[in-house]
């Protein structure tokens, strides 16, 4: 018996390529290593889902992380400019 467990899960575009600039930064050995921390880290310092969420948007706010839906929009702007400009 395996002393890991596997897991599927699925990430956004975006926030798959922040890990995997760290992974190839060699901040972290791979995906699974940087998300294994990701989740010891989170278990220290979880508190309550309140509390968590406003300490994520403060440290998104001081990164200036745009949020899935800021992305989305500005890349149908520029879908939108691409198409305007070949026609």
């Amino acid at each position: 018996m395996s002393a890991t467990e596997k897991v599927s899960i699925r990430f956004p575009p975006a926030l798959m390529r922040e890990i995997d600039e760290l992974v190839e930064k060699g901040e972290f050995s791979s995906r699974s290593e940087f998300i294994k921390e990701a989740v010891r880290f989170f278990l220290l310092r979880y508190e309550s889902p309140k509390e968590l969420w406003e300490e994520y948007k403060l440290l998104a706010k001081s990164r200036k992380i745009p949020s899935e839906e800021e992305i989305q929009k500005l890349l149908e702007e520029v879908d939108k400019e691409w198409k305007r400009s070949r026609s």
